[in-house]
């Protein structure tokens, strides 16, 4: 086979931070982690057959040693957003930067006012249209649409507040880290 271990890391380093950090919150863990996952890798290229696998197996490497930093880990108390990348790491099937954030804009999602909370539930999560939910909440189509705009708006700013959103030029989310001011199941 001819792939390289220094092959490798120049082509997945920085893909895998990215992953790494937006799964674990403590930069120094995340470049242990981050090490560790080079160290299997290089340690296990042998055992590659196939070069057409090399991401999948890259990202099956990388998804195991997270769980397993937060099984080592599992004394310690687990804010919610542990506990959401937790279940989201172990039904990953590929590379996705913006997974910890679906679980934690539902979480988000709940906090807001009453007003607000079902009305962005139904449009933003079901998708549910926001003329059809004239008539189950008994409201104008103009009502509707400005608790959409203000419970998007504060939604944004719960997030923001949390979360560190790094967007691409066109605006995809590309990565999401929890803040430090948000540990202990504030995100």
């Amino acid at each position: 086979m001819s792939l390289e271990i220094n092959t490798i890391h120049n082509q997945f380093y920085i893909i895998l931070g990215k992953y790494i950090k937006a799964r674990i919150n403590d930069t120094g863990d995340a470049s242990d982690v981050l090490q560790e996952v080079f160290i299997k890798i290089n340690e296990n290229l042998g055992s590659l057959t196939d070069e057409s696998k090399l991401k999948s197996w890259i990202f099956t490497i990388t998804r195991n040693s997270i769980i397993d930093y937060y099984r080592k880990n599992s004394n310690q108390k687990k804010s919610e957003l542990t506990e959401c990348i937790m279940q989201k790491i172990m039904h990953e099937t590929d590379f996705d930067n913006t997974e910890s954030l679906d679980c934690c804009l539902i979480k988000f999602i709940e906090r807001l006012p009453e007003d607000y909370r079902d009305i962005i539930m139904d449009s933003e999560i079901h998708g549910i249209k926001q003329k059809d939910l004239t008539e189950k909440y008994s409201l104008a189509y103009p009502s509707i649409r400005s608790r959409v705009q203000r419970g998007r708006s504060r939604l944004k700013e719960m997030l923001l507040d949390c979360c560190s959103i790094e967007l691409d030029r066109r605006g995809n989310v590309m990565n999401v880290t929890s803040k430090k001011s948000c540990s202990g199941g504030k995100c």
